[in-house]
């Protein structure tokens, strides 16, 4: 039931802050957030795309993705009620008032986990944030990351371009996802290379992602924390992060590894 509105269709779906009767909208940006969002040409898969459909099946409304947009302009759209939905996302990156005011929060659907990587035998001793106190860190272009007042940033264009950075010895390490990281390693053969070669080290920041509701849908929270809990229990969600990353797994209900 699920597709992806094309232009014509949000130009409605622009007319109307409030859903079709039985049809809720979640966002979905033109940025890959790899495995978990994937949009290449207007396609769009990945962990979170699998776990919408999942919740489709088991929840009485349509949920209908919207028209892969820029992210600034789909934090306006679920403000104003043109969305209900935002799949998946933490707490603190939604923390400004204007956004907090119209939110309510699911159960933790996944934990999101950023961990050190380094170039093979220059891992360093680390335990807190503070011990990244003035090291060169690879980070990407225009993310956040925990602890960034510690360190030196050295951007890279990409995730890739981060890897490279470190796997090159141009910073002393760097930040990734770890799922991430996994799905690369699975999906991308250039990884496998020597001048690729990198080593995963200790975690860095958790992020608990959950889905994010409009505050006119607070009668429906309880179904959607349901619909998750169940997809947790019975595997469903196990086996959509296993589709990505091969070697993680989800232990508990929540986290990756």
């Amino acid at each position: 039931m699920i597709n992806v509105l094309r232009g014509a269709l949000v130009a409605g779906l622009l007319l109307a802050p409030v859903a079709q009767a039985g049809t809720l909208t979640y966002a979905v940006t033109d940025e890959s957030w790899m495995p978990y969002w994937i949009v290449e040409d207007q396609r769009v898969s990945g962990i979170f795309h699998e776990l919408m459909l999942a919740l489709d099946e088991r929840l009485p409304e349509q949920l209908q993705a919207s028209h892969p947009q820029p992210p600034l302009r789909t934090q306006k759209l679920f403000r104003e009620g043109y969305l209900q939905i935002e799949c998946c996302v933490s707490k603190n990156w939604r923390s400004d008032a204007d956004q907090a005011e119209v939110s309510l929060w699911t159960v933790p659907v996944l934990q999101a986990e950023e961990m050190l990587i380094f170039a093979p035998g220059r891992r360093f001793a680390y335990q807190r944030l503070q011990d990244l106190q003035g090291r060169s860190i690879a980070t990407v272009r225009g993310y956040g990351y925990a602890g960034s007042e510690y360190f030196q940033r050295n951007d890279g264009a990409d995730v890739r371009a981060l890897i490279y950075l470190v796997a090159q010895g141009r910073s002393e390490a760097g930040i990734l996802d770890r799922l991430e990281w996994r799905y690369l390693q699975h999906e991308d053969a250039q990884l496998q290379a020597s001048r690729w070669q990198v080593e995963e080290g200790p975690t860095v920041n958790r992020s608990q992602l959950r889905l994010r509701l409009h505050r006119d849908f607070a009668g429906r929270l309880d179904a959607f924390n349901a619909a998750i809990l169940s997809l947790q229990a019975d595997g469903t969600l196990a086996r959509i992060v296993a589709r990505y990353a091969p070697q993680a797994h989800v232990a508990g209900q929540v986290e990756i590894r």
